[in-house]
């Protein structure tokens, strides 16, 4: 496998996932794991799920989904636009739960709200460190997914 060839997160197995620089053994199993009790992953972003990967820092865990891709099953349809979260209401788990915030994320935006009290508008996700330090457009889609 080249290092610029994508792999398919729906079907690689255990052993193409070790081979990919960033996934050891144990996460590479994580993933398999994770895939065989969810079912197929809608998007790469689902990786922000799977314990022991969601949680790498966002710069590796970017360049190891730009490794992959999501090829839809014969006659799937592709995900639906799940409803918008509420990043004032939503626990870590629902926040985790939404595409690009991950484990760091999704502690963050709790936090924030426990000292600082309720977001006001989707423009104050920006100055916390996880986002302000991501370009736009990689905050706007994220952001997509939320309400306030």
């Amino acid at each position: 496998m080249s290092k610029d060839e994508k792999v398919d997160l729906n079907s690689a197995s255990v052993v193409q996932l070790k081979e990919i620089k960033g996934l050891g053994k144990s996460r590479a199993e994580e993933i398999a794991r994770y895939r065989g009790k969810h079912g197929r992953f809608a998007s790469v972003d689902g990786l922000d799920r799977v314990p022991h990967v969601g949680d790498m820092p966002a710069d590796e865990l970017d360049r190891l989904k730009a490794r992959f891709i999501v090829r839809l099953a014969e006659g799937e349809a592709p995900p639906t636009v799940p409803d918008k979260v509420d990043v004032n209401r939503a626990n870590v788990e629902e926040l985790r739960a939404v595409e690009g915030i991950g484990l760091e994320r999704a502690q963050e935006i709790v936090r924030y709200r426990e000292e600082h009290g309720p977001f006001r508008n989707l423009a104050d996700l920006d100055a916390l460190p996880y986002f302000r330090d991501e370009p736009e457009g990689q905050r706007g889609p994220i952001k997509a997914r939320l309400k306030v």
